[in-house]
């Protein structure tokens, strides 16, 4: 899909929800493993090698967007396993932020279906602003009183559990375990491990243990993403990093060859470097606070405003005035309307969870907020919003 050339997104990249998305991705791959997705296939992949092998995986490298793999690649890095293997273009969910991606992929679902918009989700209900992955209020202390049923709560669909083989969810650290990772799709199968070597070991295992029998299996790999917030994706560490995923991932490939297994190897979103004194703290803006109902969400390339009525044109003349050069301020119902947040049937909370306007950062621009008695976190890699080299992703097809 272009770039949009005209009206609130001009400049932007929306996701091809159409064919070319994730959401398509998981709906091939759900009907090769003979479950069932309301949503169009994925243009290009042929469905048929996928279904004849026993076990089918998807690995997702967190924060490889299809713009950075081409800059490692450019340097000449990558040549033991992404210089060798052709990739496709792909767009991931928006917002490109994990908490929605990992959703996309726990699930198959879109972010209108799930809901889950942001890493800081506004959750109007429990009159609290969540970090929804890690199942704490924004300022670090629990969300919810011990034995709380948080999948009767959130209410995320999922078209995986259609399907009906033998499941895994193949994690780094305790994710597979975190009372998060309860609420999607119920995977009978959670392993988990420290390092590129044991997702290794963990994948081989998992993919070739139990010949004859028909598999899916969801990979993720955290710590590219975690170092390109850290220190900036032009960083040597950030490289060195991609240098060791090449070398893990060359070793994988050999470890399957011949074997009845298929995988898919992609990102769920791409990073922009945002430098220091770009990142504008919405808490220390005179009056912003004030127009606001409740703590602004998000993440820090789009940051959902809660705005009260009164206080409207007060709050647009503000963020004109202060914020014009950073952001496009767009209702959130425009962005509903748009297709933003791709097909499928609304959840019902997803209205109350996307703020009343929604700013979407610029070229070279991110937005914070930092509450009372915390400090600002600035990350030089920062994601979250609609441009090109957040939204595009890279695909890897390895079939026997």
């Amino acid at each position: 899909m272009p770039r949009v050339e005209h009206g609130p997104l001009s400049g932007n990249l929306l996701p091809d929800y159409d064919g070319g998305s994730t959401v398509n991705l998981m709906a091939t791959l759900i009907g090769a493993r003979g479950g069932t997705s309301p949503h169009v296939p994925l243009k290009g992949l042929d469905p048929a090698p996928l279904r004849e092998v026993d076990t089918l995986l998807y690995m997702v490298l967190d924060g490889l967007g299809l713009h950075q793999l081409q800059r490692h690649l450019d340097n000449g890095l990558g040549q033991r396993f992404f210089a060798r293997h052709p990739h496709t273009r792909l767009t991931t969910v928006f917002p490109a932020t994990t908490a929605a991606a990992v959703t996309t992929f726990d699930t198959g679902c879109s972010p209108t279906e799930h809901a889950i918009l942001s890493w800081y989700l506004h959750l109007p209900d429990l009159g609290v602003l969540s970090t929804v992955l890690r199942t704490t209020s924004r300022i670090g202390s629990p969300l919810l009183p011990e034995g709380f049923d948080l999948r009767e709560y959130y209410q995320v669909p999922s078209h995986v559990e259609t399907m009906q083989v033998h499941r895994g969810l193949l994690s780094y650290g305790d994710i597979p375990e975190v009372p998060f990772g309860q609420v999607g799709t119920r995977w009978s199968d959670r392993r988990s491990y420290l390092d590129l070597p044991g997702m290794v070991d963990t994948v081989e295992a998992f993919a070739t243990e139990q010949p004859g029998e028909k598999r899916f299996g969801y990979v993720y790999w955290p710590r590219y993403d975690g170092l390109c917030h850290e220190h900036g994706i032009g960083h040597d560490e950030v490289a060195n990093h991609f240098e060791e995923l090449d070398v893990a991932l060359s070793d994988l490939e050999s470890r399957l060859a011949g074997q009845s297994v298929a995988i898919c190897i992609l990102a769920d979103h791409g990073l922009v470097d945002v430098d220091a004194e770009r990142c504008i703290d919405v808490s220390t803006i005179e009056g912003f606070m004030d127009c606001l109902a409740a703590a602004p969400g998000g993440d820090q390339r789009q940051l959902n405003c809660f705005v009260r009525p009164r206080y409207e044109k007060r709050f647009l003349e503000l963020v004109q005035r202060e914020l014009g050069d950073a952001c496009t301020c767009i209702p959130g119902e425009f962005l509903l309307e748009s297709g933003a947040f791709g097909p499928g049937t609304p959840h019902p909370e997803l209205h109350r969870r996307l703020g009343d306007y929604v700013l979407l950062c610029k070229d070279g621009y991110s937005l914070i907020h930092t509450p009372p008695g915390l400090e600002p976190m600035v990350m030089p890699g920062s994601h979250g919003g609609m441009s090109q080299p957040e939204i595009e992703i890279p695909l890897f097809v390895l079939r026997p």
